[in-house]
């Protein structure tokens, strides 16, 4: 288990959500906390994001967002909203390709986001999730 699988599991089980994100398919929590950007973790079947929000001009901005391979929480891909996405497997030239320093790269990233998010006390934010929408998309 990563570091920073254990820090998103610890939050989700503070606010009582684990075992939602665990056992359903879709799943979508956002956090808010005063001078923070809104945390927002996200389960469509194996692919996990979370995502920290800012607005601008009216838009949502994703900053970062790393998506994870649900249930083995490797890193797939980051965005960064100044530097772009990059994905740990890529096309080029009609082939597939592996960016092998992509997981140590983004792996250290988030043992530091991970840390930050427990300092922050993300686990006294208020919590908003539809359970209108994960009961429907568990039926």
């Amino acid at each position: 288990m990563s570091a920073f699988q254990k820090d998103i599991e610890w939050l989700l089980k503070a606010h009582n959500l684990l075992e939602g994100f665990q056992t359903q398919e879709t799943f979508h929590v956002r956090f808010t906390k005063p001078g923070f950007d809104r945390l927002v973790i996200e389960r469509h079947g194996e692919l996990v994001s979370v995502a920290h929000y800012f607005e601008q001009e009216g838009d949502l901005i994703a900053d970062p967002e790393v998506e994870f391979h649900y249930p083995t929480w490797f890193p797939t891909a980051v965005t960064q909203a100044w530097l772009g996405r990059r994905e740990k497997f890529f096309e080029a030239n009609g082939n597939q390709y592996v960016d092998t320093p992509f997981h140590n790269e983004v792996t250290s990233f988030l043992a530091t986001w991970g840390g930050n998010i427990r300092a922050q006390g993300w686990d006294t934010a208020h919590a908003y999730i539809n359970w209108n929408d994960m009961e429907t998309a568990r039926a």
